[in-house]
């Protein structure tokens, strides 16, 4: 037995003195309290009996990662099936595996273990969150053992820290090596390059070939899109190493890709291509962005000194890479639909997170109608595009038909399914409405379903409530079925614009039949027909649905992510209920704001042909305003994070630019604009330096501060962040905190995974920021060359840390789950006894019923009666019996000594039974008056 909390001890003197000062009636009622305070003092501390564990729990860390050789998954699953097999009674068994992160594939308490199912990547091996992962099943107290299946090779933190919190807590680390195979694999092990260079520096790259056998390999060095080296090779087995010049062009960030061939077939093919970024530091261009191939606007803002830098939105993927080479982006009246859910999405975080600036211009194709309302874009805007029922001039009536086939049960990346996303894309469309509309929601699969009948919005929460209710169910649309019900509804409407939206499936529109009849009917009753298509513009069913937004007068959007589809309903209501944007001349005047921007005055400004109806949103500023009824802004600006935003909301390079486009001062005018969106150059003075560098996987961002300073630069510690994306995918921003490393040098450690770009802007509070050139592995780690020693020296060192071995006999591990002792507090059963004691004492008290009774003594008078009766009793006795009544009697005087006392009274047996009577009687009599009180 131990004592888990002996101090509470010092409880038992002042237990001992209350039952010293306020003794209780009765021994048994004091020994009771006794024992009651023994087991309350014993439980406050913690008294515990030590038990043998008989049963443990082994963890099994299954590696998940792309470094794997084949078959690796179906080996570990019938590993776990081996554990699991040989468990005894009272064991555990748990399951986790890991890549890019760790993820719990089967818990100690689960049943057995049916496969992996967790997605968890394939572009890293974070073994030490496996681990750490893994030691938290293990039960505190319980024995268990990590046996981990694994090549060795891993990526981010080092797993040492975990190995050693496993063998604090006595978990030892077993393994079992599962390794690639390297025969006939060509890689290209390193590729390195200068981190930044000057515009028209030359420069050299080296890249590492390892090659499994002396050969001639084929390889192809291109920057971009453009092919600057390649040929063929001799190569000796092992390492080898190739050597490339290039000159830097123009400001931003290159990219450049080394591509090798082998002879033969390649194992691992991943490892042949190797991506590499070089910065090239200088004053960066100005992307514009517009769907003419050759504008007016680039060409005035050249020849206002910006550098300009011209692209379609069909040349640009949006990347992080792609973006860090510019100082800001004009989209000058370009569609949101052109950039993309995911392109918005990134240039909003590049704006935002590193600094970036961003420019809009108005037209037909931008703003509301140009599809940014609801976009990733808007909230970065310093204007907002909201519908207001007050400059509505027409009533409206929109019918909604939606798919609701099995094909919408699908879920999205984050987990909705598509279902869902298409109702608050409904719900969306009906917020944009008013009591002055009309409203009416079908869903369809093969027959029409009326969700919400066709009225007027006068209940919108409870139309809301019913639209997103609406689940999938039933086959595929069917067309012709969607648009008769749509027609029937929205026929009798007396709205004075009457709109049905049709959404389906781009691959699964069904039974169109003669549609044609019906769409054509409604055109020529003025009724509009839009269709948003789930798919892209090349699926089956495409043309069908191009055809019928075109009978109907209406547009027709495709996209395939289904987070798109809220931006696209809005889009197209848009549309319908106003020309939001407004194509008559218009008169304009600045404000005290536009200084702010052009640092100069322009003098009065002519009209404009035209702009899109927008309205300031708070703390912007406003520096050009319209002067009609509307008084909407036209020129607005804010600070977005830490980049810059503008929104000129007419048309800059059109037909409805206006009498601006011949103003002598437009020129001053849109390169004021452009200066003041690309914003100032960046830095953290002449005292800061900031360097960054790859080693191994992670990205190390170090501040370096003059060693001669007097005080520190900045108040506290500068802060990282980072946007990080593989191409083609939404971009994560993360903050990280710099921390001193030395007494001049701050550090920060970023890690990177295979194939993401890593974009890193240091901020500092009084000092601004700097954003560095963007930063990437060759390829993911997983690929790089196998070395077996070097994977299997890593586990062997794990487990020789935590006590682990080599494990081949997997069964074994059961046998090896140490037996130690495991402590049980009594204190739950010390107070479950102490409450007993006293529910046992409170009936004592009460009722007694515990005490042994005795028989009530026999009173002195009635004794002598009884003892006088007996001595005059006549009895006939024997002469024997009395002579041994009398023997007794003379050895006792005999034994006395002679004494000169007088002698005794005679005892009470010898006195007459007459005496006796009265004796008690009289003591009766006083008893008596004693309590009547004397009377």
């Amino acid at each position: 037995m131990t004592l888990t909390d002996p101090f509470w001890l010092v409880l038992a003197i002042p237990a001992a003195m209350l039952l010293w000062l306020c003794p209780l009636p009765s021994r048994l009622m004091s020994s009771l309290r006794a024992v009651a305070l023994a087991a309350v003092v014993l439980a406050l501390c913690g008294l515990a009996i030590s038990l043998p564990i008989r049963s443990g729990t082994v963890v099994l860390v299954a590696d998940r990662s792309f470094s794997m050789p084949e078959g690796a998954t179906a080996q570990q699953k019938e590993a776990a099936d081996l554990i699991h097999a040989a468990m005894e009674s009272g064991n555990q068994l748990a399951v986790v595996s890991f890549a890019e992160k760790a993820a719990v594939e089967r818990s100690p308490e689960s049943g057995k273990f049916s496969g992996f199912s967790v997605e968890v990547g394939g572009e890293a091996s974070n073994l030490a969150d496996a681990i750490d992962l893994g030691l938290s099943l293990v039960d505190r107290g319980r024995p268990g053992r990590i046996l981990i299946l694994s090549d060795g090779r891993w990526t981010g933190r080092d797993p040492a820290a975990s190995a050693a919190r496993a063998a604090a807590s006595g978990v030892a680390l077993d393994y079992r090596p599962q390794q690639r195979s390297a025969a006939g694999d060509l890689a290209v092990e390193r590729i390195q390059g200068p981190e930044s260079v000057m515009p028209g520096e030359s420069f050299m790259m080296t890249a590492w070939i390892e090659s499994p056998v002396a050969q001639t390999i084929s390889y192809e060095l291109s920057r971009g899109a453009t092919v600057i080296a390649g040929g063929s090779q001799a190569v000796p087995s092992g390492a080898s190493r190739m050597i490339f010049r290039d000159t830097a062009g123009a400001s931003g960030a290159s990219e450049y890709t080394l591509r090798l061939r082998a002879q033969e077939k390649d194992p691992v093919p991943g490892n042949n291509v190797a991506r590499l970024l070089v910065g090239v530091r200088g004053a960066k261009p100005v992307l514009c962005v517009s769907p003419a191939k050759a504008g007016g606007l680039p060409r005035l803002l050249s020849a206002g000194g910006v550098k300009i830098d011209a692209r379609q939105p069909s040349e640009l993927r949006w990347t992080l890479e792609e973006m860090a080479g510019y100082s800001a982006v004009l989209l000058e009246n370009t569609s949101a639909n052109l950039i993309g859910g995911t392109g918005m999405e990134n240039l909003a975080s590049w704006v935002s997170k590193s600094g970036g600036g961003l420019m809009l211009t108005g037209g037909r194709d931008s703003y509301g109608p140009g599809g940014y309302y609801k976009s990733p874009l808007e909230p970065i805007m310093p204007v907002s595009m909201e519908l207001r029922r007050e400059h509505r001039k027409l009533s409206l009536a929109i019918v909604v038909a939606l798919d609701r086939s099995g094909s919408m049960a699908c879920p999205v990346p984050d987990g909705r399914p598509k279902m869902q996303l298409a109702d608050l894309a409904t719900a969306e469309v009906l917020d944009m409405l008013g009591p002055m509309d009309q409203f009416g929601c079908i869903a369809v699969d093969s027959t029409p379903h009326e969700i919400v009948p066709f009225s007027d919005v006068s209940d919108a929460m409870g139309m809301r409530d019913k639209i997103l209710r609406i689940d999938s169910m039933g086959g595929g649309i069917f067309i012709y079925e969607a648009l008769v019900a749509s027609a029937n509804m929205i026929r009798g409407a007396k709205a004075g614009t009457r709109h049905i939206i049709l959404f389906a499936d781009a691959a699964d529109s069904e039974h169109p039949e003669d549609y044609a009849k019906v769409v054509d009917a409604l055109a020529r009753a003025g009724i509009t027909v839009s269709v948003i298509g789930l798919g892209t513009d090349h699926d089956c069913d495409a043309n069908l649905l191009r055809d019928i937004a075109r009978r109907g007068r209406g547009q027709c959007m495709f996209t395939n992510s289904a987070q798109e589809l809220p931006r696209l309903f809005a889009q197209d209501t848009f549309m319908i209920a106003r020309n939001a944007f407004l194509d008559e001349p218009v008169a304009v005047r600045d404000t005290g704001g536009l200084l702010s921007i052009t640092r100069q005055p322009l003098g009065d400004f002519p009209k404009i042909g035209g702009y899109n109806l927008c309205y300031l949103r708070p703390e912007a500023n406003m520096a050009v305003v319209s002067k009609d009824e509307y008084k909407a802004p036209v020129l607005a600006s804010w600070h977005a994070g830490l980049g810059r935003v503008l929104c000129y909301t007419g048309e800059a390079d059109g037909r409805n630019t206006g009498a601006i486009a011949k103003w002598p001062r437009a020129g001053d005018f849109f390169t004021s604009l452009a200066r003041w969106t690309s914003g100032k150059s960046q830095g953290l003075g002449k005292d800061v330096l900031v360097t960054q560098e790859l080693r191994n996987g992670v990205c190390r961002v170090e501040a370096h501060l003059d060693p001669e300073r007097e005080t520190t630069p900045f108040g506290r510690l500068p802060e990282l962040t980072t946007l990080s994306a593989h191409p083609g995918e939404k971009a994560v921003a993360r903050k990280t905190r710099m921390n001193w490393s030395s007494a001049d040098t701050l550090l920060a450690e970023i890690p990177l995974a295979g194939g993401e770009t890593l974009l890193t802007t240091v901020e500092a509070a009084g000092l601004g920021h700097v954003t560095l050139s963007p930063m990437c592995l060759p390829y993911s780690p997983e690929y790089q060359p196998a070395k077996p020693d070097r994977g299997v020296a890593s586990l062997e060192h794990l487990a020789r840390a935590t006590g682990g071995c080599e494990r081949l006999d997997l069964p074994s591990v059961w046998k090896d789950i140490p037996r130690k002792p495991r402590f049980i507090l009594l204190a739950p059963y010390l107070l479950l006894g102490a409450v007993a004691i006293f529910l046992i004492e409170v009936i004592q008290r009460r009722t007694g019923i515990f005490t042994i009774r005795r028989l009530p003594a026999i009173p002195a008078s009635v004794s002598s009666l009884f003892s006088r009766m007996q001595t005059v009793r006549p009895a006939k006795k024997s002469a024997s019996a009395a002579a041994r009544r009398i023997e007794p009697k003379a050895e006792t005087r005999r034994a006395e000594k002679p004494s000169a006392e007088p002698p005794a009274a005679p005892p009470k047996s010898e006195v007459s039974s007459e005496d006796g009577i009265s004796n008690a009687l009289n003591q009766a009599q006083q008893r008596a008056k004693r309590r009547t009180g004397g009377n």
